[in-house]
């Protein structure tokens, strides 16, 4: 009877080391991370609108179909860097429907483009805020992410992303905490 509850005491420590150390990766000097802007090819945006128009409404925040030209025309591109030879971009929201009223937070797709074929490799349903950093860890060739989400002027939650040869996953949270001194620190939150 013993034995299956030290089993199971061993395994649930080692979870919680490993998302303490998990973190400890990742530096509040690290973010925010400015990118490079990407120069899409007309017809590359032209499939990325098609692809959009095709998206639910509730996926893309609370943009309304007539609010689609507006943001569309409005998106900004850029370049993540990978370690393959892959075309990934990060689209961000303009103001309007699909950023907060901070400017802030707003909505985020990762597109990988095979010529001027457009694949969502993250959307808005659970990739949203700000970029805060790409990771110089990979799997399956593409970077890890780690995106913010602005809850007050101390205090911001950040997401974990990792490529799984197929979609971009959380798979962890923490906090960026701002104490009155403007000091900041990660703290690792519940998985």
């Amino acid at each position: 009877m013993r034995f299956p509850f030290l089993i199971a005491f061993v395994f649930s420590a080692s979870g919680s080391l490993a998302q303490a150390n998990f973190w400890t990766q990742v530096s509040p000097q690290d973010g925010p991370q400015l990118l490079q802007s990407a120069t899409l090819s007309d017809a590359q945006l032209k499939s990325f609108a098609n692809l959009l128009r095709h998206q639910k409404p509730e996926e893309i925040w609370e943009c309304e179909s007539s609010d689609m030209d507006s943001l569309i025309k409005g998106l900004r591109f850029k370049s993540v860097p990978t370690s393959n030879s892959q075309n990934l971009v990060l689209a961000e929201a303009p103001t309007g429907c699909a950023r907060g009223a901070q400017g802030a937070n707003g909505a985020m797709w990762l597109v990988r483009f095979d010529g001027e074929t457009p694949s969502l490799l993250a959307t808005p349903k659970n990739f949203s805020g700000w970029l805060f950093s790409v990771r110089p860890t990979a799997s399956h060739g593409y970077p890890d992410i780690v995106i913010g989400w602005h809850m007050s002027g101390a205090e911001a939650g950040l997401s974990y992303f990792r490529f799984d040869g197929r979609y971009y996953d959380r798979i962890d949270t923490a906090k960026l905490v701002t104490d009155d001194h403007g000091n900041q620190k990660i703290v690792p939150g519940p998985n």
